[in-house]
């Protein structure tokens, strides 16, 4: 009995001891990073630029779609300037803005400038030539219980000099609504499946790859995109990668820690035309 209280009382003192030793809360006071407009720009063929502008948030106050509207930046100016032409944008959605233009040209630097009420963007690019696909071509295997969907792509590598590349792989979505302006398909939008970021430095001459959909139905819409990107936007969607392709992704984590090529702003001014397959995997 006497070994039983004096193990009481040895347990008694030691939770007292380790709870005058933990430390008392401290109440932190951290100052939100100052909101800043957030540029995302994606060429699509027959021409046309699309840019999405949006709003930087705190990571402190969080973010779900409810809030994605708010996000969203309506009214702004924007204008990409080339070789003493002013190219001028409407806004089709709200923060979404397009200009239709014939006039872009490989090898040459364009640049923008975007003002939304006191804030002031501007950033400057490269309009690198297109790549695109020397074989694209779905494969289907079917079998009793399973089946496997597969793309099996090549494309050769621009010689002379570093190159960066981006795939794509798109089905189609039943929302009606794309947030980043860029459609691939006539009804429905795009949900991203994977994507692929390769440096020239892991192959010689042609890139030749067989990749598993491991998402995709038998029955779906896809498409498949080659990029020609930057090396700095290349670093920039590796880091992405790891917080997922959707941009409501993209959107619910602070941007500050990230490259990006936008003065006094966030995200990335490209000027890149895509190589884009579509095809019917029921067909296959």
């Amino acid at each position: 009995m006497k070994n039983y209280k004096l193990v009481c009382f040895v347990l008694v003192v030691l939770s007292l001891t380790i709870y005058s030793c933990r430390p008392k809360p401290i109440k932190l006071d951290v100052e939100p990073a100052p909101e800043k407009l957030v540029v995302y720009s994606h060429l699509i063929p027959d021409k046309v630029m699309i840019i999405t502008l949006t709003k930087s948030f705190s990571a402190l106050n969080g973010f779900d779609e409810s809030t994605l509207e708010s996000l969203l930046v309506s009214g702004a100016t924007i204008k990409v300037k080339f070789d003493g032409q002013v190219f001028d944008f409407i806004e089709i959605n709200p923060g979404i803005y397009a200009s239709y233009n014939e006039a872009y040209e490989y090898n040459q630097e364009y640049e923008l400038e975007i003002v939304s009420g006191e804030h002031t963007v501007t950033s400057k690019t490269i309009m690198l030539p297109q790549i695109d696909f020397t074989s694209c071509l779905p494969q289907v295997d079917k079998f009793a219980t399973d089946t496997n969907v597969y793309v099996n792509l090549a494309f050769d590598d621009e010689a002379n000099k570093s190159n960066w590349y981006l795939i794509n792989f798109y089905n189609k979505n039943a929302q009606t609504n794309s947030l980043d302006g860029v459609n691939f398909f006539q009804n429905g939008t795009n949900n991203l499946m994977k994507t692929i970021l390769v440096s020239d430095k892991e192959f010689s001459g042609s890139y030749i790859k067989k990749v598993e959909l491991e998402n995709a139905s038998p029955t779906d819409s896809i498409a498949v995109t080659l990029s020609n990107i930057n090396e700095k936007y290349f670093d920039y969607l590796k880091i992405r990668s790891t917080s997922g392709g959707s941009i409501l992704n993209q959107l619910n984590i602070e941007p500050i820690s990230y490259p990006s090529n936008i003065v006094n702003g966030y995200g990335f001014f490209n000027a890149y035309f895509p190589d884009i397959r579509f095809y019917d995997l029921g067909q296959f």
